[in-house]
């Protein structure tokens, strides 16, 4: 199991690598900023949409990480894991319906549906798993806080990484580098299942959840890249 865990964890690390570098690029020449011409002025219609995006975006992320910070643990990583991951899939759900109901661009809206629907299947599967295992195996004392200080550290990453976004007039942008930061996350708070929990079911979904979420940022770092970012930006 300890090679598999390594594994992921490096498929992980160059996925974030790739988009760190994409970002990079975009800064100096890969991705050339919108012009104040056509294309500028064609962005303007959609101003007003981001302008709500925005407001109802940090509605969505403050209520789900005062929900996750609020969560009772248990100290049995497979079940914290689980009760976490399922508000955090809860959490990109309702960002994919917003990228739904305001964005415009069709490659980020079919990214926006295809990460609905892996969170939803997500959700259910980790739903079942927390029916089929009411009872829960805590770690000894010292070990719990160990676990606990690591998904805290995974969380507030995560939030970091979205306080860290730079606002644009654009909601696709928007949606796109903050999903890849919640991605981010869950890969995380993945990887610290993969080191602490011990059930077949819940590793099983950790890896699930590593996999396919590291393609999805992939994915959305290939529509920053072509799509370009606009470099003028407005108040929340």
């Amino acid at each position: 199991m300890k090679t598999k865990f390594n594994s992921f964890k490096s498929i992980a690390l160059m996925v974030v690598a790739v988009f760190v570098f994409s970002s990079c690029e975009k800064d100096q020449d890969v991705v050339s900023p919108l012009t104040a011409t056509s294309e500028q002025a064609a962005k303007g219609s959609y101003w007003e949409a981001d302008k709500a995006f925005d407001k109802e975006m940090q509605q969505i992320i403050n209520s789900m990480m005062k929900m996750m910070n609020q969560m009772e643990m248990t100290c049995d990583p497979d079940i914290d894991f689980a009760n976490m991951m399922i508000m955090h899939h809860e959490m990109g759900i309702k960002m994919a319906d917003l990228e739904l109901k305001y964005g415009h661009e069709p490659e980020a809206l079919e990214l926006a549906e295809k990460t609905k629907v892996g969170n939803m299947e997500s959700k259910e599967r980790l739903e079942a798993f927390l029916a089929s295992h009411p009872g829960a195996e805590p770690l000894s004392k010292e070990e719990c806080k160990m676990f606990m200080m690591e998904m805290r550290e995974d969380m507030m990453a995560m939030m970091h990484c979205m306080r860290s976004v730079k606002d644009t007039p654009d909601p696709d942008v928007d949606f796109a580098q903050l999903m890849i930061c919640h991605h981010q996350g869950a890969i995380a708070m993945s990887e610290t299942e993969l080191k602490w929990g011990d059930d077949a079911m819940a590793l099983e979904e950790a890896r699930l959840i590593i996999e396919e979420q590291s393609q999805e940022i992939m994915e959305l770092a290939t529509f920053l890249n072509e799509h370009g970012i606009p470099t003028k930006q407005h108040k929340m």
